[in-house]
């Protein structure tokens, strides 16, 4: 089979991307090695309760921003959402619970009352992050919109605007370096928790825009998050695009002249590709996979090799209306004061997500904190080994939350676990790393782009849409794609 553009995987990329071409003339074909689209973004459904996937952080769904833009574009109607009326929380040990106020005087207050022996350090912290992050979005609109990819662009283009292009160079931490050791593990704990790049680590301007998030307008969505992504397949269907489910791909195909010309797939079928080929896996599978490592230049190899990403734990778990009461919020950030887990691999901060409660009254709950990868591969000489491994990690953390949120009691019941292993059977994700891509100085500097060294080749997802956070973030990147195509 021929078309103009096919697309390899069914994440919210590659059904954003597949969704708009359709919807502007292309003919396009994606590929989904899964029985069900959205990848990360899936629906998780057991025991009769659906889970949300994500933290809970909803944005970008206001008039004229990302959604928006990208619905207006598209025969079908946007999911429903809801404006949530209270503030995201992030909660220490001993129950000290942070309101993230929107309001600036009112989290100003906040800070210099959870955070007394460096109140106005604190304060100036976040004005200055506030600051840079209106300068990157009012004098760079594209980046703003989503022409994420293209961060070295990007930044080159606010080069005029006074300390933006610094803010690339430098750590979140050495901004806070006159801040106290309890309030930089509370921006620690929050750069972790969304970008999975430590306080020391992750740049400055990303760490900015991401301790915005959760201080801007926050939705909840009718049906889940995976709504997003059913409602783009129904998109692309009714622009005539066409889906393919179970259908694993295995390698670029290429012609005797050695150019890509489409994808060969397990099956043994080639689907042509007249116009592009759109990857929605991982940088790295992107190019293990599909490219080839042979045919991969060795300075890419060489920057596949020094890009980092972690792994989830996740539990699925049901709270009774009681525990629900007695929660501070709906959605928010648990984290340990001082960092160093007693639990092999897992991170000292986890987010808290209750949905919609079911039927029988009980509130489905997503607790999700981060994970190395390789423990989860290694030292597993059977499926006995690899189960006991689980268990163990989950008495561990269940202790954990059980400290952290006493309010909890006996009110909660655990439905399911899943860990990389589970993501990387579910997505195929290299060593089930879901969790993008660390936000760090050299990686920013080195700057990202949808381009491959194939020419028709080119990528959505969140390994290589950079300065921003979930799935807003991936979905302007493949609007700036779908763009960039249809010129």
């Amino acid at each position: 089979m021929s078309y103009d553009v096919v697309v390899v995987g069914g994440g919210v990329g590659g059904l954003t991307v597949a969704a708009l071409l359709s919807a502007r003339g292309f003919n396009v074909c994606l590929l989904e090695r899964q029985s069900q689209v959205g990848g990360c973004i899936g629906r998780i459904g057991f025991g009769g309760y659906d889970f949300e996937p994500g933290m809970g952080l909803h944005t970008s769904w206001g008039s004229g921003e990302i959604y928006d833009r990208v619905f207006s574009e598209l025969p079908v109607e946007a999911p429903e959402t809801r404006l949530i009326d209270s503030d995201y929380l992030v909660r220490f040990e001993n129950s000290t619970d942070i309101p993230l106020r929107k309001n600036d005087g009112e989290f100003f207050d906040e800070l210099r009352k959870a955070f007394p022996e460096c109140s106005e350090s604190a304060v100036e912290f976040y004005k200055l992050v506030s600051d840079l992050s209106q300068k990157w979005k009012s004098e760079a609109p594209e980046q703003r919109h989503g022409f994420l990819g293209r961060a070295l662009r990007g930044f080159q283009s606010v080069s005029r605007v006074d300390g933006v292009k610094e803010a690339t160079r430098r750590t979140a931490l050495s901004y806070a370096s006159n801040t106290s050791p309890r309030f930089q593990r509370f921006v620690d704990a929050q750069l972790n928790a969304f970008l999975q790049t430590s306080i020391s680590r992750c740049a400055f301007l990303p760490a900015c825009l991401a301790l915005m998030v959760p201080r801007t307008n926050l939705y909840s969505i009718y049906g889940g998050t995976a709504t997003i992504a059913e409602r783009l397949v129904e998109s692309i269907k009714k622009s005539g695009g066409t889906i393919r489910l179970n259908s694993p791909v295995l390698r670029l195909a290429y012609n005797e002249s050695g150019d890509a010309v489409g994808v060969d797939l397990l099956t043994g079928e080639t689907v042509v590709a007249k116009r592009a080929i759109i990857s929605n896996l991982t940088i790295w599978d992107t190019y293990g996979r599909l490219v080839g490592l042979h045919r991969t230049p060795a300075e890419i190899k060489s920057q596949l090799q020094e890009n980092q990403s972690r792994g989830v734990y996740l539990i699925c778990a049901t709270v009774d209306e009681t525990a629900r009461q007695r929660l501070p919020a709906q959605n928010f950030l648990v984290a340990k004061s001082q960092t160093g887990s007693d639990i092999e691999s897992i991170s000292d901060e986890f987010t808290f997500t209750m949905g919609q409660p079911a039927v029988d009254g009980k509130t489905p709950t997503t607790i999700k904190t981060s994970s190395e990868v390789l423990p989860w591969f290694a030292f597993q000489t059977s499926e006995e080994d690899y189960e006991e491994r689980d268990q163990e990690a989950l008495e561990r953390f269940w202790t954990e939350i059980h400290r952290l949120l006493p309010e909890l009691g006996s009110g909660i019941e655990v439905i399911e676990t899943a860990n990389p292993r589970t993501y990387y059977d579910q997505t195929r994700r290299k060593l089930g790393m879901v969790m993008g891509v660390e936000e760090i100085p050299t990686r920013l500097n080195a700057g990202g782009q949808h381009s491959t060294s194939i020419p028709n080749l080119f990528m959505v997802g969140d390994t290589v849409s950079s300065q921003g956070f979930g799935t807003p973030s991936v979905v302007s990147s493949s609007l700036a794609l779908a763009n960039q195509l249809s010129k």
